[in-house]
């Protein structure tokens, strides 16, 4: 008579095999009863749904209730319908909420050197960014500076990298930056704009808008995400593609309530979690091709910065690396990680 197994055992097989993932395999998660008690966890982020950060959090929590055969069941809120930006990654501390992508850059002030992609000109572009991340950035300290807080970080992702975008002239090299007023949301960023001889305000993204018709502001650090879902190109002329620094989104878990799930289930996760970076790295790069497709359709001038002028600016903010590191006390091996593992052209 052919062996029977538990459900418990028949998923674990589905899931490992000689101790590698298999989601794909014919036993992959196929095998659990529709009477079997959910595991019933709770997805809460501030993006709106217009944020393609949102619909791939969605695409991701389907699938592992598809791999899971119903076992997990997502309860899922977007557009800070649960917790605003400031709130959330509290609450996801507290277990509030099981599942979170936050922005790894807002959390610098308690969780040092999380904005270390932030840096600028320290990454090249978008592929360098994720490159740098594939090879272990978030290995060699920052996933157990987060766990000591609570917080189990699964996969991370570039989120797309912050540009000039101004009413007044194109910005082609350092100078070009001087006398203007910015509005940033990093303090990376408000220190290169000061070391350059501009004037950094801090402003959120739903201000920008207002901001630019009211000319109390001349241009803005974001990424192409903000100036095309906060319609931008509508009230700017120039745009460089400079490629400033980048920030990073992480999917990241309540670590009490990951470590109360099943292992298989914990497996699964941590398995599928990949998915989720590679599909959320698509929609980073669609954005940037569909953005500067419409900045052209409505007249803004794109200027693309070269080598040496991305190399100009870099020399002349090597104080704001110093000044970077004297709050992240083990920030240089970040910044050492990064320049030893750049992404090979």
């Amino acid at each position: 008579m052919d062996k029977k197994y538990t459900r418990r055992e028949f998923l674990k097989r589905g899931v490992v095999a000689g101790g590698t993932a298999v989601l794909g395999s014919s036993f992959s998660f196929g095998i659990l009863s529709a009477k079997n008690p959910k595991i019933e966890l709770t997805f809460s982020t501030m993006f709106p749904t217009s944020y393609f950060w949102t619909p791939v959090a969605q695409r991701w929590t389907k699938y592992v209730e598809e791999k899971s055969n119903g076992e997990v069941k997502f309860k899922f809120f977007h557009s800070g319908q649960l917790f605003k930006a400031k709130a959330e990654l509290p609450a996801l501390q507290r277990g509030e909420i099981d599942v979170s992508i936050p922005n790894a850059n807002y959390q610098s002030g308690t969780i040092p050197g999380s904005d270390v992609g932030a840096l600028p000109f320290l990454l090249r572009d978008e592929d360098d960014a994720w490159h740098v991340i594939q090879e272990g950035l978030w290995d060699i300290g920052l996933k157990d500076k987060w766990l000591r807080k609570g917080i189990k970080v699964l996969a991370e992702c570039p989120g797309g990298m912050y540009q000039f975008g101004n009413l007044r002239h194109e910005i082609k090299g350092p100078d070009d930056v001087k006398g203007l007023i910015w509005a940033v949301s990093s303090k990376a960023h408000a220190k290169a704009i000061e070391v350059l001889g501009g004037s950094p305000t801090f402003m959120s993204s739903g201000r920008l808008y207002t901001a630019f018709q009211r000319k109390t502001i001349d241009g803005c650090l974001r990424p192409y995400l903000t100036y095309t879902g906060r319609k931008l190109y509508e009230v700017m002329q120039y745009l460089t593609v400079a490629n400033v620094g980048n920030y990073t989104i992480l999917l990241a878990f309540n670590n009490k309530k990951f470590n109360s799930l099943p292992k298989d289930i914990q497996q699964l996760l941590q398995t599928s979690a990949q998915k989720w970076a590679e599909w959320s790295f698509e929609g980073v790069k669609e954005t940037k091709r569909s953005a500067l497709k419409v900045f052209k359709e409505h007249g803004m001038k794109v200027h693309i910065l070269d080598d040496t002028a991305f190399n100009e600016f870099k020399n002349r903010l090597t104080s704001v690396y110093e000044w970077w590191v004297k709050q992240v006390p083990d920030g240089q091996k970040y910044i050492d990680f990064i320049e030893s593992h750049h992404l090979k052209r």
